[in-house]
């Protein structure tokens, strides 16, 4: 690994952030854990690579879920995101030219990541298409400079210490599609669609397990198929987890969201027919 990277990775770091490693040429960590193999200090992250080596050449990723930032994702292939995020902000009075205020980096699609500082973070969520053109990002991985897509280089265009405290206009950004179902439950969802495969995949969080399963069980349940299939997906979630629930624990937490589950379609079904 050259010595630009590691004073990048490390500068990342003294921010707060935790830094994982992608493959060369790509945005993911195919190891167990994916992105969340992660790390606050470059000591811990030299270590994994010693022991991952095919790793040394590749791609720079934060992951969100751990670290203090948001990202204005900004698309610019196909879509022109740009235009998107100066309308909203003109129209919420604020001067669009403040977004070079801020951390930008240059994205090998052609496109803008605009960083933000967020210490406190009541929600994880990627809201996507929070406007034509623009998600909104403080969970899952993303990938950053100084990586290389197909040949194009993710590149920042200010330096790191300008990046700015987070702005009221971004938790105002997508508010327009609230309306929008689909919309709304990416904006207020716990986990992610990936982190719940992940669940799955790896087991659940040591500490989150019962909000984990809650989470899990729920998402399957909203799925048509038989009730009790989200029971037996959450058994293999759970028997991946380094320490797993108690059988009767995870029978009760299915119980409780299935009886949520089935009191909430009936409310729907009153509303329907009034």
């Amino acid at each position: 690994m050259n010595d630009n990277k590691v004073e990048a990775i490390k500068s990342y770091m003294a921010l707060g952030a935790y830094v994982f490693m992608a493959l060369p040429n790509t945005k993911y960590n195919s190891e167990d854990g994916g992105y969340k193999n992660s790390f606050n200090h470059w000591e811990a992250l030299a270590e994994w690579l010693a022991e991952h080596p095919q790793y040394k050449g590749g791609n720079v990723g934060i992951d969100l879920d751990r670290s203090p930032l948001v990202v204005v994702d900004v698309d610019q292939h196909g879509k022109d995101g740009l235009h998107s995020l100066k309308d909203f902000l003109n129209r919420q009075g604020v001067d669009s030219a403040t977004i070079s205020d801020t951390y930008l980096e240059n994205t090998a699609g052609g496109g803008w990541h605009v960083f933000y500082k967020c210490e406190d973070k009541e929600t994880k969520q990627r809201l996507i298409s929070a406007m034509e053109g623009l998600d909104l990002l403080n969970s899952g991985g993303v990938i950053v400079a100084p990586s290389v897509i197909d040949g194009n280089e993710y590149k920042a265009t200010t330096g790191l210490e300008t990046i700015q405290d987070k702005p009221q206009w971004v938790d105002e950004l997508g508010q327009d599609k609230t309306n929008n179902k689909e919309q709304n439950s990416q904006r207020h969802a716990r986990y992610s669609v990936a982190e719940r495969w992940g669940m799955i995949a790896n087991g659940f969080d040591t500490g989150q397990r019962n909000d984990q399963a809650t989470s899990l069980i729920g998402w399957v349940l909203s799925y048509a198929i038989p009730p009790r299939t989200a029971l037996e997906v959450a058994k293999v979630a759970n028997n991946q987890s380094p320490q797993p629930l108690d059988s009767n624990e995870l029978e009760k937490v299915y119980t409780s969201v299935l009886k949520r589950e089935i009191a909430k379609a009936k409310r729907k079904r009153e509303a329907l027919h009034g």
